[in-house]
């Protein structure tokens, strides 16, 4: 389903968040706090609120609460203490600013998600200039007092609160809970310069991750008009009413979520899988910064294809330098890895969606990855397998407990499962579905895969009243996404040669194509006696191998190009065993005459 909303996506980015009380008190010695214990908050009071300002509270503070718990915002909190906290100058201020940097992120995210904050009262106000304000507090207490700013909040109740907005709000209350828990964003002592409250307080820190996380597995678009739309991962038509919410040829501005990919197009081509098109990645742990649409493409999208990307990174945490790789495999002596750098990858991020197999050896020329090898389908900050040279990702139905993707989940790939087949997630309790474009999910009431049943080939955040929780059969089949032709063409002046190509569609002497499924990926392999092998219009090149990712119709030129008899000889007898048209034995004699 469409989630469409027509609110301004932008609302309340542009102002700043709480200028808070510089009132202090000084914090005890608190008790530690354990993970697991009551949610986050208890209950939820107003003060001074109109009906719809409540509403806007309730959802922002429900939603608050569960995307705390998500890997997701562990990951963004857990990279942003890891990297950038700086607790009050030499321990004067903050709780833990004494403790190991470890110990810091592990006591913040424990607050944001323990019974430690009881109960929070909101308090609707007028704030001018900010969004919400809270004095510091002593960390340990149970009762909140925070305000918002009423102008802020009849913003996003104007037209419909979307999740944007929701993450946004829940973003300001956990800011200003904060500063009730003894955490400032003030200069803390630092010398003028060395301290950037939005980098570097914990306070920031939980607004930008509740935003980050809280908009899990969609994009939003929008127009110069206003009207936005949540776009889900997966393939957005026009022509079938996918861009309804924004209209065709009408999107100006993108924003990206956490490792994803979006490739808009002025068409959807005959094949409808896009055609004249722009791509833009967002290779973090973090919800994007807002992407002008190009003037070449601005109002002129009919087509949109968002994907998910596997992130390695060269730190623990997801620090470093990292390589953001999509469907398909990736090796390191084809030079995937350059970024992440080879046997270098400490933390994995691996978004709804998608799961990768990493191993600790590429496999040669042809791949598939050997040695040690692991999957993953969660975010995994430590502890990853040493050595990696290897990735390979390929898409998945990820399912969730909750409505918006929230909640368990679990991941399949193509099969079915029914009943007890789906305690991974639990019989009866799919809502929401990811869904990629290569995939098609199928759940139905009953576990025979009868009664009431869905397909969907998009991400669908929420199943409605008649499956939403009541799932008990879900089939995974890949979808159809047609071919696209690979063309070899001998380059003038080449000697003799053949190529062939993997999987075995290709084999020839001369100038050849056949078609492959798009988005795979076809290996061509280039033999001739005495000659080197010039590739062009590869992906990447390795020896005499061309690697190609059918994206669409492509083109690849060869060239052999005579070499040294000692060369010769060596490709000959390589030739000559691999065509095992004479026994091994006699290779050598023939191939020693060939190359006088």
């Amino acid at each position: 389903m469409n989630r469409v909303e027509t609110r301004a996506f932008f609302f309340g980015i542009a102002a700043a968040l709480a200028a808070c009380g510089d009132d202090r008190i000084e914090a005890p010695a608190g008790p530690e706090i354990g993970e697991g214990q009551a949610a986050l908050y208890g209950d939820l009071n107003t003060s001074s609120c109109t009906l719809a300002q409540r509403d806007v509270l309730v959802e922002a503070h429900q939603a608050g609460r569960q995307i705390a718990l998500t890997k997701e915002f562990d990951a963004c909190l857990r990279y942003r203490m890891m990297e950038w906290y700086k607790p009050c100058y030499e321990g004067s201020d903050d709780p833990f600013a004494n403790e190991p940097r470890s110990a810091q992120y592990t006591r913040a995210r424990d607050i944001m998600r323990s019974g430690n904050m009881a109960d929070v009262t909101v308090t609707c106000d007028d704030l001018e200039n900010h969004n919400g304000f809270a004095a510091y507090d002593r960390y340990g207490d149970s009762h909140e007092q925070v305000r918002i700013d009423r102008g802020y909040l009849d913003g996003v109740a104007a037209l419909g609160i979307n999740d944007y907005e929701r993450a946004d709000v829940a973003g300001t209350i956990w800011h200003e809970a904060m500063h009730q828990q003894d955490y400032r964003h003030d200069s803390c002592g630092y010398p003028s310069g060395e301290y950037e409250q939005g980098f570097h307080s914990v306070p920031y820190m939980a607004d930008r991750c509740m935003r980050s996380a809280g908009i899990l597995g969609r994009a939003v678009v929008s127009t110069d008009e206003g009207r936005a739309q949540e776009l889900g991962i997966g393939r957005h038509r026009a022509s079938l009413g996918h861009l309804d919410g924004v209209g065709d040829n009408s999107i100006a501005r993108v924003r990206l979520p956490p490792a994803s990919r979006m490739r808009y197009c002025f068409d959807e081509g005959a094949s409808g899988t896009g055609s004249a098109c722009a791509t833009i990645e967002n290779p973090t742990v973090e919800y994007g910064g807002a992407h002008v649409v190009p003037a070449a493409f601005r109002d002129a999208i009919s087509f949109v294809e968002i994907e998910p990307l596997v992130l390695l990174f060269s730190q623990p945490d997801y620090r470093g330098s990292v390589s953001a790789f999509r469907y398909g495999e990736h090796r390191a002596n084809t030079g995937n890895f350059s970024g992440v750098g080879n046997d270098r990858a400490r933390s994995i991020y691996v978004p709804p969606g998608a799961r990768v197999r990493v191993c600790t050896d590429e496999g040669g020329t042809s791949g598939h990855g050997f040695g040690t090898c692991r999957f993953h389908d969660e975010p995994t900050a430590t502890g990853v397998l040493a050595g990696i040279s290897y990735a390979e990702v390929v898409p998945v139905v990820t399912a969730f407990t909750e409505r918006d993707l929230y909640g368990a989940r679990a991941s399949f790939g193509a099969g079915r499962w029914a009943g007890a087949a789906l305690n991974a997630i639990g019989d009866n309790r799919i809502v929401s579905l990811v869904v990629p474009q290569s995939l098609t999910a199928r759940v139905c009431s009953e576990a025979a895969g009868t009664g009431a049943c869905q397909s969907h080939t998009r991400t669908t955040f929420d199943l409605g009243a008649g499956l939403a929780g009541a799932a008990s059969f879900l089939e995974v089949t890949p979808a159809l996404l047609g071919t696209s032709t690979l063309s070899v063409v001998r380059a003038a002046g080449s000697g003799a040669g053949r190529v062939v190509s993997t999987p075995l569609n290709l084999d020839c002497t001369s100038s050849c194509s056949a078609a492959f499924p798009t988005r795979s990926e076809v290996f061509l392999l280039a033999s001739s006696a005495g000659h080197d092998v010039v590739f062009t219009g590869c992906d990447s090149v390795l020896g005499d191998g061309c690697f190609v990712t059918m994206t669409g119709a492509k083109t690849v030129t060869v060239k052999f190009v005579p070499n040294n008899a000692d060369r010769c000889h060596d490709a000959c007898v390589d030739l000559c065993k691999e065509d095992g048209q004479m026994p091994p034995s006699q290779c050598d004699e023939a191939c020693t005459a060939e190359c006088l």
